[in-house]
Protein backbone atom coordinates (compact mmCIF):
# COMPACT_ATOMS: atom_id res chain seq x y z
CA UNK A 1 0.00 0.00 0.00
CA UNK A 2 2.71 2.28 0.79
CA UNK A 3 4.54 1.49 -2.28
CA UNK A 4 1.55 2.01 -4.40
CA UNK A 5 0.70 5.50 -2.51
CA UNK A 6 4.87 6.83 -3.35
CA UNK A 7 4.58 5.68 -6.91
CA UNK A 8 1.14 7.93 -7.48
CA UNK A 9 3.08 10.90 -5.72
CA UNK A 10 5.82 10.11 -7.68
CA UNK A 11 4.19 10.42 -10.83
CA UNK A 12 1.73 13.17 -9.72
CA UNK A 13 3.70 15.61 -7.47
CA UNK A 14 4.38 18.15 -10.27
CA UNK A 15 0.45 18.69 -10.51
CA UNK A 16 -0.57 18.63 -6.73
CA UNK A 17 2.19 21.24 -6.58
CA UNK A 18 1.05 23.70 -8.97
CA UNK A 19 -2.46 23.00 -7.59
CA UNK A 20 -0.77 24.21 -4.26
CA UNK A 21 1.15 27.05 -5.61
CA UNK A 22 -1.98 27.91 -8.15
CA UNK A 23 -4.20 28.30 -4.77
CA UNK A 24 -1.39 30.58 -2.72
CA UNK A 25 -0.90 32.74 -5.25
CA UNK A 26 -4.52 33.30 -6.03
CA UNK A 27 -5.34 33.65 -2.55
CA UNK A 28 -2.08 36.29 -2.17
CA UNK A 29 -3.93 38.16 -5.40
CA UNK A 30 -7.40 38.26 -4.00
CA UNK A 31 -6.16 39.26 -0.67
CA UNK A 32 -3.88 42.13 -1.95
CA UNK A 33 -6.78 43.12 -4.48
CA UNK A 34 -9.20 43.28 -1.32
CA UNK A 35 -6.44 45.33 0.44
CA UNK A 36 -5.90 47.60 -2.65
CA UNK A 37 -10.02 48.00 -3.00
CA UNK A 38 -10.10 48.91 0.82
CA UNK A 39 -7.63 51.75 0.77
CA UNK A 40 -9.36 52.80 -2.15
CA UNK A 41 -12.80 52.77 -0.12
CA UNK A 42 -11.12 54.52 3.27
CA UNK A 43 -9.59 57.33 0.41
CA UNK A 44 -13.10 57.99 -0.92
CA UNK A 45 -14.71 58.17 2.46
CA UNK A 46 -12.08 60.47 3.96
CA UNK A 47 -12.12 62.38 1.28
CA UNK A 48 -16.05 62.60 1.50
CA UNK A 49 -15.82 63.44 5.41
CA UNK A 50 -13.07 66.53 5.13
CA UNK A 51 -14.35 67.88 1.35
CA UNK A 52 -15.89 71.25 3.53
CA UNK A 53 -12.01 71.65 5.74
CA UNK A 54 -10.54 70.95 2.53
CA UNK A 55 -12.51 73.68 0.52
CA UNK A 56 -12.25 75.87 3.41
CA UNK A 57 -7.92 75.73 3.65
CA UNK A 58 -7.73 75.86 -0.18
CA UNK A 59 -9.87 78.67 -0.73
CA UNK A 60 -7.81 80.56 2.09
CA UNK A 61 -4.62 79.23 0.76
CA UNK A 62 -3.31 77.40 3.89
CA UNK A 63 -0.82 74.82 2.64
CA UNK A 64 -0.25 73.59 6.02
CA UNK A 65 -3.49 73.06 6.80
CA UNK A 66 -3.98 71.52 3.41
CA UNK A 67 -1.62 68.99 4.39
CA UNK A 68 -2.90 68.10 7.11
CA UNK A 69 -6.07 67.31 5.92
CA UNK A 70 -4.53 65.09 3.45
CA UNK A 71 -2.57 63.19 5.87
CA UNK A 72 -6.19 62.39 7.86
CA UNK A 73 -7.28 61.26 4.39
CA UNK A 74 -4.36 58.81 3.56
CA UNK A 75 -4.31 55.14 4.90
CA UNK A 76 -1.76 52.86 5.82
CA UNK A 77 -1.94 51.86 2.55
CA UNK A 78 -1.48 54.80 0.19
CA UNK A 79 2.15 55.63 0.89
CA UNK A 80 1.94 59.44 -1.07
CA UNK A 81 -0.35 61.65 -2.06
CA UNK A 82 -0.33 64.64 -3.87
CA UNK A 83 -2.82 67.64 -4.72
CA UNK A 84 -2.65 69.76 -7.66
CA UNK A 85 -5.30 71.70 -7.73
CA UNK A 86 -7.18 73.87 -10.68
CA UNK A 87 -6.89 77.79 -11.13
CA UNK A 88 -10.20 79.71 -10.36
CA UNK A 89 -11.30 82.75 -9.37
CA UNK A 90 -11.37 83.41 -5.46
CA UNK A 91 -8.77 81.67 -3.95
CA UNK A 92 -5.58 82.57 -2.54
CA UNK A 93 -4.05 79.05 -3.25
CA UNK A 94 -0.10 80.01 -4.55
CA UNK A 95 1.67 76.14 -4.80
CA UNK A 96 1.89 73.90 -7.69
CA UNK A 97 1.12 70.97 -5.47
CA UNK A 98 1.02 69.58 -2.03
CA UNK A 99 2.14 66.56 -0.76
CA UNK A 100 2.58 64.17 1.98
CA UNK A 101 3.86 60.49 2.44
CA UNK A 102 6.62 58.78 1.47
CA UNK A 103 8.88 59.10 -1.68
CA UNK A 104 10.02 55.89 -3.31
CA UNK A 105 12.72 55.94 -6.13
CA UNK A 106 11.79 52.39 -7.26
CA UNK A 107 9.86 52.96 -10.51
CA UNK A 108 7.85 49.81 -10.26
CA UNK A 109 5.24 47.94 -8.16
CA UNK A 110 4.09 51.44 -7.51
CA UNK A 111 0.10 51.24 -8.48
CA UNK A 112 -1.12 54.93 -9.10
CA UNK A 113 -4.57 56.21 -8.49
CA UNK A 114 -5.85 59.84 -9.71
CA UNK A 115 -9.09 60.84 -7.96
CA UNK A 116 -10.73 64.28 -8.10
CA UNK A 117 -11.60 66.33 -4.99
CA UNK A 118 -15.06 67.50 -5.07
CA UNK A 119 -16.80 69.93 -2.89
CA UNK A 120 -20.51 71.42 -3.16
CA UNK A 121 -20.31 70.41 -6.91
CA UNK A 122 -17.17 71.70 -8.32
CA UNK A 123 -13.93 69.82 -9.02
CA UNK A 124 -11.02 71.56 -6.37
CA UNK A 125 -8.28 69.60 -8.05
CA UNK A 126 -7.00 66.49 -8.40
CA UNK A 127 -5.17 63.62 -5.40
CA UNK A 128 -2.60 61.59 -7.12
CA UNK A 129 -2.71 58.49 -4.62
CA UNK A 130 0.41 56.20 -5.14
CA UNK A 131 -0.37 52.21 -2.81
CA UNK A 132 3.35 50.47 -2.82
CA UNK A 133 2.58 46.95 -4.07
CA UNK A 134 5.31 45.39 -2.38
CA UNK A 135 4.32 46.76 0.52
CA UNK A 136 0.69 45.80 0.46
CA UNK A 137 1.81 42.52 -0.64
CA UNK A 138 4.05 41.80 2.03
CA UNK A 139 1.76 42.84 4.90
CA UNK A 140 -0.97 40.65 3.51
CA UNK A 141 1.36 37.48 3.73
CA UNK A 142 2.35 38.34 7.04
CA UNK A 143 -1.52 37.80 7.49
CA UNK A 144 -2.30 34.40 5.62
CA UNK A 145 0.97 32.86 5.78
CA UNK A 146 -0.39 30.42 8.53
CA UNK A 147 -2.95 29.97 7.04
CA UNK A 148 -1.06 28.83 3.30
CA UNK A 149 0.74 26.76 5.81
CA UNK A 150 -2.51 24.78 7.20
CA UNK A 151 -4.06 24.56 3.85
CA UNK A 152 -0.64 22.75 2.54
CA UNK A 153 -1.17 20.19 5.04
CA UNK A 154 -4.73 19.91 4.59
CA UNK A 155 -4.29 19.31 1.36
CA UNK A 156 -1.77 16.71 1.66
CA UNK A 157 -4.55 14.59 3.72
CA UNK A 158 -7.17 15.55 1.58
CA UNK A 159 -4.97 13.92 -1.18
CA UNK A 160 -4.17 10.80 0.54
CA UNK A 161 -8.22 10.09 1.20
CA UNK A 162 -9.16 10.73 -2.50
CA UNK A 163 -6.43 7.95 -3.60
CA UNK A 164 -7.36 5.32 -0.75
CA UNK A 165 -10.19 4.01 -3.81
CA UNK A 166 -7.16 4.20 -6.72
CA UNK A 167 -5.06 2.54 -3.89
CA UNK A 168 -7.38 0.22 -3.11
CA UNK A 169 -8.60 -0.80 -7.34
CA UNK A 170 -4.52 -0.78 -8.18
CA UNK A 171 -3.54 -3.39 -5.27
CA UNK A 172 -6.54 -5.80 -6.79
CA UNK A 173 -5.48 -5.10 -9.98
CA UNK A 174 -1.50 -5.94 -9.31
CA UNK A 175 -2.45 -8.99 -7.22
CA UNK A 176 -4.62 -10.74 -9.97
CA UNK A 177 -2.02 -10.24 -12.47
CA UNK A 178 0.45 -11.54 -10.15
CA UNK A 179 -1.97 -14.53 -9.20
CA UNK A 180 -2.41 -14.90 -13.38
CA UNK A 181 1.46 -15.07 -13.98
CA UNK A 182 1.95 -17.71 -11.10
CA UNK A 183 -0.59 -19.66 -12.74
CA UNK A 184 0.55 -19.55 -16.09
CA UNK A 185 3.94 -20.19 -15.26
CA UNK A 186 3.03 -23.24 -13.11
CA UNK A 187 1.21 -24.71 -16.46
CA UNK A 188 -2.19 -25.09 -14.50
CA UNK A 189 -3.84 -23.16 -17.01
CA UNK A 190 -7.20 -24.70 -16.53
CA UNK A 191 -7.83 -22.91 -13.62
CA UNK A 192 -6.79 -19.42 -15.31
CA UNK A 193 -10.55 -18.97 -15.94
CA UNK A 194 -11.90 -18.93 -12.29
CA UNK A 195 -9.12 -17.35 -10.95
CA UNK A 196 -9.84 -14.17 -13.49
CA UNK A 197 -13.30 -14.34 -12.24
CA UNK A 198 -12.61 -14.71 -8.75
CA UNK A 199 -10.21 -11.91 -8.77
CA UNK A 200 -12.74 -9.66 -10.68
CA UNK A 201 -15.21 -10.45 -8.21
CA UNK A 202 -12.77 -9.06 -5.33
CA UNK A 203 -12.38 -5.59 -7.48
CA UNK A 204 -14.65 -2.46 -6.43
CA UNK A 205 -17.94 -2.97 -7.16
CA UNK A 206 -17.54 0.84 -8.95
CA UNK A 207 -15.06 -0.98 -11.48
CA UNK A 208 -17.09 -3.97 -12.25
CA UNK A 209 -18.36 -3.67 -15.54
CA UNK A 210 -16.48 -0.35 -18.12
CA UNK A 211 -19.08 2.13 -19.80
CA UNK A 212 -18.31 0.68 -22.99
CA UNK A 213 -22.38 0.65 -24.07
CA UNK A 214 -22.65 4.27 -22.51
CA UNK A 215 -20.08 5.72 -24.95
CA UNK A 216 -21.18 3.43 -27.84
CA UNK A 217 -24.63 5.34 -27.27
CA UNK A 218 -23.50 8.45 -26.85
CA UNK A 219 -21.31 7.76 -30.31
CA UNK A 220 -24.40 6.70 -31.78
CA UNK A 221 -26.28 9.54 -31.16
CA UNK A 222 -23.47 11.90 -31.96
CA UNK A 223 -23.46 9.93 -35.64
CA UNK A 224 -26.82 10.38 -35.82
CA UNK A 225 -27.24 14.01 -35.19
CA UNK A 226 -24.33 14.81 -37.54
CA UNK A 227 -26.43 13.02 -40.15
CA UNK A 228 -29.66 15.09 -39.47
CA UNK A 229 -27.76 18.06 -39.52
CA UNK A 230 -25.84 17.29 -43.21
CA UNK A 231 -29.49 16.01 -44.54
CA UNK A 232 -31.09 19.24 -43.13
CA UNK A 233 -28.17 21.20 -44.51
CA UNK A 234 -28.67 19.77 -48.12
CA UNK A 235 -32.46 20.95 -47.97
CA UNK A 236 -31.40 23.78 -46.82
CA UNK A 237 -28.91 24.46 -49.62
CA UNK A 238 -31.89 23.21 -51.77
CA UNK A 239 -34.32 25.31 -51.11
CA UNK A 240 -31.55 27.98 -51.32
CA UNK A 241 -30.83 27.43 -54.91
CA UNK A 242 -34.33 27.10 -56.26
CA UNK A 243 -35.13 30.60 -54.26
CA UNK A 244 -32.28 31.98 -55.98
CA UNK A 245 -33.53 30.79 -59.37
CA UNK A 246 -37.23 32.15 -58.68
CA UNK A 247 -35.56 35.33 -57.53
CA UNK A 248 -33.64 35.63 -61.24
CA UNK A 249 -36.47 34.26 -63.04
CA UNK A 250 -38.96 36.65 -62.05
CA UNK A 251 -37.21 40.11 -62.82
CA UNK A 252 -37.69 39.48 -66.66
CA UNK A 253 -41.76 38.94 -66.05
CA UNK A 254 -41.92 41.91 -63.82
CA UNK A 255 -40.07 44.23 -66.23
CA UNK A 256 -42.69 43.08 -68.83
CA UNK A 257 -45.70 43.98 -66.71
CA UNK A 258 -44.08 47.40 -65.78
CA UNK A 259 -43.79 48.11 -69.33
CA UNK A 260 -47.25 47.07 -70.71
CA UNK A 261 -49.05 48.90 -67.42
CA UNK A 262 -46.99 52.19 -68.98
CA UNK A 263 -49.31 51.53 -72.14
CA UNK A 264 -52.60 50.84 -70.40
CA UNK A 265 -55.00 54.05 -69.25
CA UNK A 266 -55.44 53.09 -66.27
CA UNK A 267 -57.07 55.28 -62.97
CA UNK A 268 -54.11 57.50 -60.90
CA UNK A 269 -54.91 55.51 -57.68
CA UNK A 270 -55.10 51.63 -59.56
CA UNK A 271 -51.44 52.40 -61.24
CA UNK A 272 -50.09 53.36 -57.68
CA UNK A 273 -51.25 49.97 -56.33
CA UNK A 274 -49.80 48.32 -59.60
CA UNK A 275 -46.39 50.56 -59.11
CA UNK A 276 -46.34 49.62 -55.20
CA UNK A 277 -46.74 46.54 -56.15
CA UNK A 278 -44.40 45.62 -58.51
CA UNK A 279 -41.81 47.87 -56.63
CA UNK A 280 -42.04 45.47 -52.91
CA UNK A 281 -41.78 42.53 -55.38
CA UNK A 282 -38.35 43.37 -56.98
CA UNK A 283 -37.51 44.25 -53.60
CA UNK A 284 -37.94 40.97 -52.62
CA UNK A 285 -36.40 39.56 -55.39
CA UNK A 286 -33.15 41.62 -54.48
CA UNK A 287 -32.65 40.73 -51.12
CA UNK A 288 -33.22 37.17 -52.37
CA UNK A 289 -30.49 37.63 -54.55
CA UNK A 290 -28.30 38.87 -51.69
CA UNK A 291 -28.91 36.02 -49.33
CA UNK A 292 -27.93 33.55 -51.74
CA UNK A 293 -24.76 35.41 -52.60
CA UNK A 294 -23.47 36.36 -49.10
CA UNK A 295 -25.53 33.86 -46.87
CA UNK A 296 -24.74 34.27 -43.37
CA UNK A 297 -24.14 37.74 -43.97
CA UNK A 298 -25.60 40.91 -43.90
CA UNK A 299 -28.76 41.28 -46.52
CA UNK A 300 -27.56 45.09 -47.74
CA UNK A 301 -30.35 46.33 -45.27
CA UNK A 302 -29.44 49.82 -44.59
CA UNK A 303 -30.45 50.11 -41.10
CA UNK A 304 -30.95 53.80 -40.20
CA UNK A 305 -33.53 56.29 -38.36
CA UNK A 306 -36.70 57.24 -40.10
CA UNK A 307 -40.01 58.53 -38.76
CA UNK A 308 -42.18 55.60 -38.51
CA UNK A 309 -45.60 57.43 -39.74
CA UNK A 310 -44.18 58.31 -42.90
CA UNK A 311 -43.17 54.85 -43.64
CA UNK A 312 -46.54 53.09 -42.82
CA UNK A 313 -48.80 55.80 -44.12
CA UNK A 314 -47.36 54.69 -47.58
CA UNK A 315 -48.33 51.29 -46.75
CA UNK A 316 -51.41 52.00 -45.26
CA UNK A 317 -52.40 54.00 -48.30
CA UNK A 318 -51.49 50.97 -50.37
CA UNK A 319 -53.70 48.78 -48.66
CA UNK A 320 -56.74 50.73 -48.94
CA UNK A 321 -57.30 51.03 -52.07
CA UNK A 322 -56.43 47.71 -52.31
CA UNK A 323 -59.24 46.36 -50.18
CA UNK A 324 -61.44 49.48 -50.63
CA UNK A 325 -64.32 47.16 -52.68
CA UNK A 326 -64.24 45.27 -49.49
CA UNK A 327 -68.18 45.88 -48.01
CA UNK A 328 -67.66 46.68 -44.16
CA UNK A 329 -64.45 46.62 -44.05
CA UNK A 330 -62.04 49.32 -42.62
CA UNK A 331 -58.20 50.15 -41.81
CA UNK A 332 -57.73 52.63 -39.89
CA UNK A 333 -53.97 54.40 -38.93
CA UNK A 334 -53.28 57.02 -36.05
CA UNK A 335 -50.26 58.34 -34.91
CA UNK A 336 -50.17 58.89 -31.59
CA UNK A 337 -46.28 59.05 -30.94
CA UNK A 338 -45.77 62.32 -32.74
CA UNK A 339 -43.27 62.23 -35.17
CA UNK A 340 -41.22 59.58 -33.21
CA UNK A 341 -38.50 57.93 -35.14
CA UNK A 342 -36.40 54.77 -34.59
CA UNK A 343 -33.73 52.87 -36.15
CA UNK A 344 -34.96 50.49 -38.75
CA UNK A 345 -34.51 49.37 -42.49
CA UNK A 346 -37.32 51.29 -44.27
CA UNK A 347 -37.66 48.66 -47.01
CA UNK A 348 -37.95 45.63 -44.42
CA UNK A 349 -40.05 47.71 -41.75
CA UNK A 350 -42.36 48.07 -44.99
CA UNK A 351 -42.40 44.70 -45.59
CA UNK A 352 -43.44 43.72 -42.10
CA UNK A 353 -46.47 46.17 -41.63
CA UNK A 354 -47.32 44.85 -44.87
CA UNK A 355 -47.64 41.36 -44.13
CA UNK A 356 -48.86 41.88 -40.83
CA UNK A 357 -51.88 43.46 -42.29
CA UNK A 358 -52.43 40.91 -44.61
CA UNK A 359 -52.89 38.41 -41.64
CA UNK A 360 -55.26 40.53 -40.09
CA UNK A 361 -57.73 41.25 -43.38
CA UNK A 362 -57.87 37.53 -44.11
CA UNK A 363 -58.40 36.96 -40.40
CA UNK A 364 -61.76 39.01 -41.07
CA UNK A 365 -64.49 36.23 -41.93
CA UNK A 366 -66.67 39.80 -43.37
CA UNK A 367 -67.03 43.41 -42.25
CA UNK A 368 -64.96 44.19 -39.71
CA UNK A 369 -61.96 46.93 -38.23
CA UNK A 370 -57.62 46.33 -38.92
CA UNK A 371 -56.51 49.56 -36.25
CA UNK A 372 -53.14 50.50 -36.76
CA UNK A 373 -51.85 52.39 -33.81
CA UNK A 374 -48.26 54.29 -33.08
CA UNK A 375 -47.40 55.44 -29.52
CA UNK A 376 -44.15 56.33 -27.80
CA UNK A 377 -43.55 55.31 -23.99
CA UNK A 378 -40.66 54.77 -22.22
CA UNK A 379 -38.33 55.11 -24.31
CA UNK A 380 -39.77 53.09 -26.96
CA UNK A 381 -41.82 53.51 -30.21
CA UNK A 382 -44.92 50.79 -30.32
CA UNK A 383 -46.56 49.90 -33.67
CA UNK A 384 -49.69 47.97 -32.70
CA UNK A 385 -52.03 46.14 -35.34
CA UNK A 386 -55.82 45.33 -34.22
CA UNK A 387 -58.04 43.48 -35.89
CA UNK A 388 -61.11 41.74 -34.60
CA UNK A 389 -61.15 39.18 -36.81
CA UNK A 390 -61.70 35.52 -35.63
CA UNK A 391 -58.55 35.04 -32.90
CA UNK A 392 -56.43 32.36 -32.11
CA UNK A 393 -56.49 29.65 -29.48
CA UNK A 394 -53.88 29.76 -26.91
CA UNK A 395 -52.12 26.62 -28.13
CA UNK A 396 -51.72 27.77 -31.50
CA UNK A 397 -50.78 31.62 -30.26
CA UNK A 398 -47.81 29.89 -28.04
CA UNK A 399 -46.15 28.54 -31.44
CA UNK A 400 -46.72 31.49 -33.34
CA UNK A 401 -43.38 33.82 -34.27
CA UNK A 402 -41.67 30.61 -34.74
CA UNK A 403 -39.95 29.74 -37.71
CA UNK A 404 -42.73 27.54 -39.94
CA UNK A 405 -45.50 27.86 -37.21
CA UNK A 406 -48.61 29.39 -39.23
CA UNK A 407 -52.07 29.29 -38.46
CA UNK A 408 -55.60 29.25 -39.87
CA UNK A 409 -53.82 30.15 -43.54
CA UNK A 410 -54.00 27.93 -46.31
CA UNK A 411 -50.43 27.48 -47.68
CA UNK A 412 -49.22 29.54 -45.09
CA UNK A 413 -45.70 28.87 -44.23
CA UNK A 414 -45.09 30.98 -40.91
CA UNK A 415 -42.11 32.78 -42.43
CA UNK A 416 -43.95 36.08 -42.18
CA UNK A 417 -44.05 36.74 -38.28
CA UNK A 418 -40.79 34.71 -37.83
CA UNK A 419 -39.63 37.45 -40.18
CA UNK A 420 -41.01 39.90 -38.15
CA UNK A 421 -40.00 39.02 -34.73
CA UNK A 422 -36.18 38.43 -36.07
CA UNK A 423 -36.33 42.13 -37.90
CA UNK A 424 -37.62 43.66 -34.67
CA UNK A 425 -34.88 41.80 -32.48
CA UNK A 426 -32.28 42.79 -34.82
CA UNK A 427 -33.40 46.47 -34.58
CA UNK A 428 -33.18 46.14 -30.94
CA UNK A 429 -36.88 45.52 -30.34
CA UNK A 430 -39.34 42.79 -30.18
CA UNK A 431 -42.54 41.28 -31.26
CA UNK A 432 -45.48 40.22 -28.65
CA UNK A 433 -48.79 38.39 -30.12
CA UNK A 434 -52.11 38.93 -28.09
CA UNK A 435 -55.35 37.44 -29.10
CA UNK A 436 -58.38 35.83 -28.16
CA UNK A 437 -60.73 33.22 -29.69
CA UNK A 438 -63.69 35.07 -31.02
CA UNK A 439 -62.84 39.31 -30.40
CA UNK A 440 -59.69 39.17 -32.60
CA UNK A 441 -55.95 39.59 -32.53
CA UNK A 442 -53.07 42.37 -31.62
CA UNK A 443 -49.77 42.22 -32.67
CA UNK A 444 -47.18 44.48 -30.96
CA UNK A 445 -43.79 46.16 -32.39
CA UNK A 446 -41.95 47.60 -29.65
CA UNK A 447 -38.22 49.53 -31.08
CA UNK A 448 -36.10 51.94 -29.37
CA UNK A 449 -36.97 55.08 -30.27
CA UNK A 450 -34.11 57.48 -31.39
CA UNK A 451 -33.03 60.04 -29.17
CA UNK A 452 -33.84 63.30 -29.66
CA UNK A 453 -31.51 66.45 -30.20
CA UNK A 454 -30.46 67.87 -27.51
CA UNK A 455 -31.66 71.11 -25.59
CA UNK A 456 -30.70 73.96 -27.01
CA UNK A 457 -26.93 74.92 -25.34
CA UNK A 458 -27.54 78.86 -24.00
CA UNK A 459 -28.49 79.67 -20.61
CA UNK A 460 -28.08 82.54 -18.20
CA UNK A 461 -27.05 81.67 -14.41
CA UNK A 462 -27.51 83.97 -11.50
CA UNK A 463 -25.77 82.71 -8.03
CA UNK A 464 -23.29 84.32 -5.49
CA UNK A 465 -20.87 80.91 -5.31
CA UNK A 466 -17.47 80.94 -7.20
CA UNK A 467 -16.98 77.72 -6.98
CA UNK A 468 -20.68 77.18 -8.86
CA UNK A 469 -19.72 79.42 -11.69
CA UNK A 470 -16.43 77.47 -11.91
CA UNK A 471 -18.18 74.17 -12.61
CA UNK A 472 -20.83 75.60 -15.05
CA UNK A 473 -18.33 77.51 -16.96
CA UNK A 474 -16.30 74.19 -17.22
CA UNK A 475 -19.41 71.79 -18.15
CA UNK A 476 -20.71 74.49 -20.95
CA UNK A 477 -16.70 74.49 -22.12
CA UNK A 478 -17.47 69.98 -22.16
CA UNK A 479 -20.76 70.55 -23.98
CA UNK A 480 -19.86 73.31 -26.28
CA UNK A 481 -23.06 75.36 -24.65
CA UNK A 482 -23.19 79.21 -24.55
CA UNK A 483 -22.91 80.35 -20.85
CA UNK A 484 -23.59 83.86 -19.28
CA UNK A 485 -23.09 84.00 -15.64
CA UNK A 486 -23.77 87.22 -13.38
CA UNK A 487 -22.36 87.37 -9.66
CA UNK A 488 -24.58 89.80 -7.84
CA UNK A 489 -28.51 91.30 -8.91
CA UNK A 490 -27.26 94.34 -10.20
CA UNK A 491 -25.09 92.59 -13.15
CA UNK A 492 -27.70 90.59 -14.33
CA UNK A 493 -30.23 93.43 -14.57
CA UNK A 494 -28.06 95.34 -16.35
CA UNK A 495 -28.10 92.89 -19.00
CA UNK A 496 -31.58 91.42 -18.74
CA UNK A 497 -32.72 93.97 -21.35
CA UNK A 498 -30.93 92.26 -24.04
CA UNK A 499 -31.45 88.95 -23.29
CA UNK A 500 -34.22 86.77 -25.34
CA UNK A 501 -37.25 86.08 -22.99
CA UNK A 502 -37.17 81.90 -24.08
CA UNK A 503 -33.90 82.27 -23.00
CA UNK A 504 -33.27 79.11 -20.03
CA UNK A 505 -32.64 81.32 -16.50
CA UNK A 506 -30.68 79.69 -13.54
CA UNK A 507 -31.15 81.53 -10.51
CA UNK A 508 -29.83 80.42 -7.73
CA UNK A 509 -32.61 81.22 -4.09
CA UNK A 510 -30.27 82.73 -1.67
CA UNK A 511 -28.08 85.42 -3.33
CA UNK A 512 -26.57 87.38 -0.29
CA UNK A 513 -27.60 90.56 1.77
CA UNK A 514 -31.06 89.01 2.68
CA UNK A 515 -31.82 88.71 -1.67
CA UNK A 516 -34.01 86.15 -2.86
CA UNK A 517 -34.08 84.43 -6.03
CA UNK A 518 -37.42 83.59 -6.12
CA UNK A 519 -38.59 87.27 -6.07
CA UNK A 520 -35.94 88.46 -8.68
CA UNK A 521 -38.28 85.58 -10.67
CA UNK A 522 -41.18 86.96 -10.15
CA UNK A 523 -39.88 90.23 -11.40
CA UNK A 524 -38.79 88.35 -14.65
CA UNK A 525 -42.02 85.82 -15.31
CA UNK A 526 -44.04 89.70 -15.36
CA UNK A 527 -41.46 91.10 -17.82
CA UNK A 528 -42.41 88.15 -20.23
CA UNK A 529 -39.63 85.58 -19.50
CA UNK A 530 -40.54 82.01 -19.80
CA UNK A 531 -38.08 79.77 -18.74
CA UNK A 532 -36.78 80.15 -15.59
CA UNK A 533 -35.55 77.68 -13.05
CA UNK A 534 -34.30 77.75 -9.71
CA UNK A 535 -30.70 76.36 -9.06
CA UNK A 536 -31.03 75.27 -5.45
CA UNK A 537 -30.62 73.27 -2.62
CA UNK A 538 -34.27 73.66 -1.51
CA UNK A 539 -36.85 71.44 -1.94
CA UNK A 540 -39.70 72.28 -4.38
CA UNK A 541 -42.15 72.77 -1.81
CA UNK A 542 -41.12 76.03 -0.82
CA UNK A 543 -42.07 77.52 -4.31
CA UNK A 544 -45.07 75.57 -4.82
CA UNK A 545 -46.74 78.99 -4.54
CA UNK A 546 -45.32 79.89 -8.36
CA UNK A 547 -46.34 76.88 -10.51
CA UNK A 548 -44.54 78.28 -13.96
CA UNK A 549 -41.13 78.03 -11.79
CA UNK A 550 -39.06 75.06 -12.80
CA UNK A 551 -37.20 73.65 -10.08
CA UNK A 552 -33.43 71.97 -9.91
CA UNK A 553 -30.66 71.64 -8.17
CA UNK A 554 -27.04 73.18 -8.09
CA UNK A 555 -25.77 71.09 -11.22
CA UNK A 556 -25.56 72.20 -14.80
CA UNK A 557 -28.38 71.40 -17.28
CA UNK A 558 -25.85 69.65 -19.61
CA UNK A 559 -24.37 66.75 -16.90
Amino acid sequence: MVKLFTRILAYNWRHYAVAVLVFVAFWQGFSAFSAVRVADDKLLTAMRQNAAYFEKAFLEGDVFETQRIMWRVKNDSIKRITFHPVQFEGSRWIFKEAIVGNLYDRPWAQLGRSVPFVSNGAELGRLECVIDLVDVNGAVFAQNYILFITVVFFFMGLLILSNMGAIQTLAAIERSVKEINSITGSGKSDIIRDSIKKNIARLPAGIIGTPFAQMTERMSDALGQAARLESELAVSKATSDMAAQVAHDIRSPLAALGAAAKGLNLPEDQRTLIDGAMGRMQGIADDLLQRYRAPGAATGAKVETHALAGLIEQVMAEKRLQHKDKAGVKINFEDAARGAKAAVDAKELQRIVSNLLNNSLEALSGPGRVSVLLTAEDGRVLLTITDDGKGISPEVLAKLGQKGETHGKAGGTGLGLYHARTAAESWGGSLKIGSEPGKGTSVTIALPAAAKPAAGLRAVLLDDDALVHMNWRMAAKVAGAELQSFKTPQEFAAAAETLPRDIPLYIDSELGDSVKGEDIAVDLHERGFTDITMATGHGAEKFAHLPWLNIAGKEPPWC
